[in-house]
């Protein structure tokens, strides 16, 4: 009973060395975790998305969860962190929708160019919002562009994963004569982060 309490005791007293860390470690320790960070720098993700498709109807107004209709998303995203909650940056992604429901006479692949605004808040377990607005070039016999938006919101894990859901706009029918104006995409988002204010492992 006496080495147990012993051996409890030497690892009670270890706990303020382990916080503060090796000198000249730049890795994540449980003293950093609070306040030492140092967030601004360079930053990059990688990252992917799976999930289900929805439209919305405007004649009259509905909202469809299409759940035959299904899509994968890859992508990386490279910017600056400006301190712990902003960051700013641009990225691309490549998206397949896969699914009985496809249509086969819309678009099922798209390339998507962006702009990241992204606001992280808190420090080991953070929430962030992420907004993508852009550009996607839908691949279906030649090119078309249309506008694009993407929204995502979720939990960063010490700043290098992060898991959450994104709703993404895809236009595939502005300009045509159906009643639906606009679907989007419902899926859950995972990703990778490397760079400023990121845990070493």
């Amino acid at each position: 009973m006496q080495k147990l309490v012993a051996i409890i005791a030497a690892a009670l007293l270890s706990l303020p060395l382990f916080a503060r860390g090796g000198e000249g470690d730049d890795g994540w320790s449980v003293g950093d975790i609070p306040a030492r960070r140092q967030y601004s720098g360079y930053r990059f993700f990688i990252e992917g998305a799976y999930g289900m498709g929805a439209t919305i109807d405007t004649h009259p107004f509905s909202f469809t969860l299409n759940k035959p209709l299904r899509y994968f998303q890859v992508g990386t995203v490279h910017g600056y962190s400006l301190g712990s909650v902003v960051f700013l940056g641009a990225g691309t992604s490549y998206l397949q929708l896969i699914g009985s429901a496809v249509d086969e006479e819309q678009p099922k692949r798209e390339s998507v160019t962006f702009a990241d605004i992204r606001l992280t808040f808190g420090n080991a377990f953070a929430f962030y919002i992420d907004m993508r607005p852009g550009l996607s070039i839908m691949i279906q016999r030649g090119p078309s562009w249309q506008f694009s938006a993407g929204l995502g919101f979720g939990l960063d894990i010490v700043r290098s994963f992060h898991l959450g859901l994104e709703i993404n706009t895809l236009p595939l029918n502005i300009g045509t004569d159906r009643a639906s104006q606009m679907d989007l995409l419902l899926g859950i988002h995972a990703g990778l982060s490397f760079g400023g204010g990121c845990r070493r492992f």
